[in-house]
């Protein structure tokens, strides 16, 4: 609880780590938790390759001119002036970088004369509600990705150029943008098919143990759920905006492409919508089976209450102090088969009671939702 309550002061402090109000547009402020900046270049065309990592930027501009596709990937935001004077190299507008650095933006496309912005959310798993903030710009032959995290998300996508692996070296920038954007959304499967695991442990917890602690890790997982399902939808209206603004800098050719990224996504945010009902569901269920165990816990009671009953008024009735002289007086206490007679009557009624209870099924019938239950959970080969 503590750990979550500290992720979501940081959320907090994520959105709202803004410039003092007032200030000139385009002003910057440290990320939090910075890394050390590191820039990569990888300049290619179907021929020829250039890796190298960069250590100044002066003349980056006629550096990229020189190929056809030029990738600059930023891994790190902590070296603000360096990154002022690289997006000034390129021709970035200042709210451009003003968007990269602050780190929070929801997944959206902006396009400028000479260049066109992208924000996309890498999920994450380790942070609860938190996602990793990825800007892409293309333009006239380069491409400039900025991620403030160590970890290097696009690294397949470095083998595939290296390695020629597919079309990417065959085509332009555009393709390359849209690789970038279909490795972001990749990473949604496993996240997914992760939360699908949980939701079904939960599941047997709740139908075979009733474990208290099932359904708010149960809530825990709806609310990641609605998170990354409201991240997704951003990209899917960014996906959309790509595919069908005339001012997208997606060709033609690669819209074919970018369509299927679309698609994926699509099927990702249906999962993620099923797997919210799902949680729901077992939200409810949890509640009926609890409020059912209650009611068989109060049948049980009601039983043995209504049980004892007849049998008490048998005991306070032969235990009433009464003149034993007269022949109206309880004479069975005279009676040599008194006591077993007593005894017998307290037996005849609660059985009597209790044949009652089992034809009414109020026996059988927790016994038949039990098996019932235990049944749900196998397939039809484990019945037979």
């Amino acid at each position: 609880m503590v750990n979550k309550l500290l992720t979501r002061r940081r959320i907090r402090y994520n959105i709202f780590h803004r410039p003092p109000p007032g200030s000139s547009p385009g002003t910057v402020i440290e990320p939090i938790d910075p890394t050390p900046t590191r820039l990569a270049l990888m300049a290619y065309d179907q021929e020829k390759l250039e890796a190298r990592n960069l250590d100044e930027v002066p003349g980056l501009a006629d550096l990229v001119k020189k190929h056809k596709v030029s990738w600059i990937s930023v891994i790190g935001l902590g070296n603000i002036p360096l990154l002022q004077k690289l997006c000034q190299e390129l021709g970035i507008h200042r709210l451009t970088v003003e968007d990269i650095i602050n780190q929070y933006q929801r997944p959206k496309v902006e396009y400028f004369d000479t260049y066109s912005f992208i924000t996309v959310h890498i999920p994450r798993l380790d942070a609860r509600n938190e996602s990793e903030h990825v800007s892409i710009i293309i333009g006239q032959g380069f491409v400039v990705s900025f991620q403030n995290s160590p970890i290097d998300y696009m690294e397949s996508i470095r083998n595939r150029i290296q390695k020629k692996v597919g079309q990417i070296r065959h085509k332009g920038c555009d393709y390359l943008c849209y690789a970038i954007i279909d490795a972001v959304i990749d990473l949604y499967f496993p996240i997914a098919e992760f939360f699908a695991h949980k939701l079904e442990l939960a599941e047997e917890e709740i139908v075979h143990a009733l474990k208290p602690a099932a359904i708010l890790e149960i809530y825990d997982i709806g609310s990641r759920l609605n998170y990354f399902h409201r991240i997704l939808w951003s990209h899917k209206e960014l996906l959309t905006q790509l595919i069908r603004d005339p001012e997208s800098p997606i060709t033609e050719e690669v819209t074919v492409y970018m369509r299927d990224c679309f698609d994926h996504t699509i099927q990702i945010l249906d999962f993620l919508e099923n797997q919210k009902d799902s949680s729901k569901t077992l939200i409810s269920l949890h509640l009926s089976l609890q409020t059912h165990h209650s009611n068989e816990v109060m049948k049980f009671l009601t039983i043995i209450t209504a049980t004892f009953i007849p049998m008490t008024f048998i005991t306070g009735l032969y235990g009433m102090n009464f003149n034993r002289e007269s022949r109206w007086n309880m004479p069975e206490l005279d009676w040599f088969y008194g006591y077993p007679f007593a005894l017998g009557l307290m037996a005849l009624s609660a059985g009597s009671l209790l044949l009652y209870f089992y034809r009414r099924r109020w026996f059988a019938l927790s016994v038949a939702t039990r098996r019932d239950l235990e049944n749900g959970q196998r397939g039809p080969d484990e019945k037979a």
